[in-house]
């Protein structure tokens, strides 16, 4: 059975953990590893790792050091598995460095994955699909309900069950997603699709934004009411409004709302045809004009 107060206070260390940056490692408890001893975090939920983003992270490494210990745990072997921080260790390997500082820890496998999540979310690195694949894990190894996930995470249950559902996408729209082909906006859409991964190419080949891609899912899923909509849109444009009538139509105008109490607007199409619109702001407005034309 899951500890339901397990996340707040992982939360709380872990928030002190990505707190450690304002000065070197110099912090009690911090000790020096060396990177060939250091095996990755199997529960961590994040798969793409940015190239141009960690050479960048190498570089200020080089000139600055690793101002923020990575958090570790002590293997059988002599050896250490990594908890959080691959990004840091990833990059000081590329700046050639051969120790790293960490914190040694002690936490078990349901720890491990809730940090390396938080650590990921928290930082907003995570992409949707590897957040959600995360969630599942916590979920279904964990035995996890939504309900503490949302504690543990600090995110709503909707945002949570949203982000889960694009679990469902296929897998050529997922890794368009994994790779930031595709927003969140843009996936959330897909996902009511009968047939994401055509309208996920026509969404990069024209370059949607998430309104339009909306709009392509909804008319591809019912192309009768989009033709309907065009149809009423060109019969509208076919009226002219009595805004912009000629004087004599906005004097009939006029009439009508002192006969009727209701405001009134002439649309008309040609010479001869044409639509009266009568506007009420209230239901009492409408009585006293029904009344008018029973008598």
């Amino acid at each position: 059975m899951a500890n339901k107060s397990l996340g707040r206070g992982l939360s709380a260390f872990l928030q002190t953990e990505l707190d450690m940056d304002s000065s070197p490692a110099s912090n009690s408890g911090v000790v020096k590893i060396s990177l060939d001893k250091i095996k990755v975090n199997p529960y961590q939920p994040r798969q793409f790792f940015d190239d141009e983003q960690l050479q960048s992270l190498a570089a200020s490494i080089r000139r600055k050091g690793v101002f923020q210990p990575i958090l570790v745990q002590k293997l059988a072997d002599g050896a250490y598995q990594l908890v959080a921080g691959e990004r840091r260790m990833r990059a000081s390997q590329i700046a050639g460095l051969t120790e790293i500082p960490a914190i040694i820890t002690n936490f078990s496998k349901e720890e491990q994955l809730e940090i390396a999540i938080l650590e990921n979310v928290q930082r907003e690195n995570l992409n949707p699909i590897e957040e959600a694949e995360g969630y599942k894990r916590l979920l279904d190894e964990f035995n996890h309900t939504q309900e503490q996930l949302s504690e543990i995470i600090g995110k709503s249950r909707s945002h949570i069950s949203n982000v889960m559902r694009l679990l469902n996408l296929p897998d050529d729209v997922k890794q368009m997603i994994k790779e930031g082909k595709l927003s969140f906006g843009h996936a959330r859409a897909l996902v009511t699709s009968d047939d994401a991964s055509a309208v996920a190419q026509k969404v990069l080949d024209d370059s949607l934004n998430v309104r339009d891609t909306e709009k392509l899912v909804k008319r591809r899923k019912n192309p009768q009411s989009d033709a309907r909509d065009s149809e009423k849109k060109r019969d509208a444009s076919l009226y002219e409004s009595s805004t912009h009538a000629d004087p004599e139509v906005l004097n009939i105008s006029h009439q009508i709302e002192q006969l009727s109490g209701l405001k009134t607007n002439i649309k008309l199409k040609g010479n001869s045809s044409g639509i009266i619109e009568l506007s009420f702001e209230n239901f009492s407005q409408l009585d006293k004009f029904i009344q008018k034309i029973n008598y």
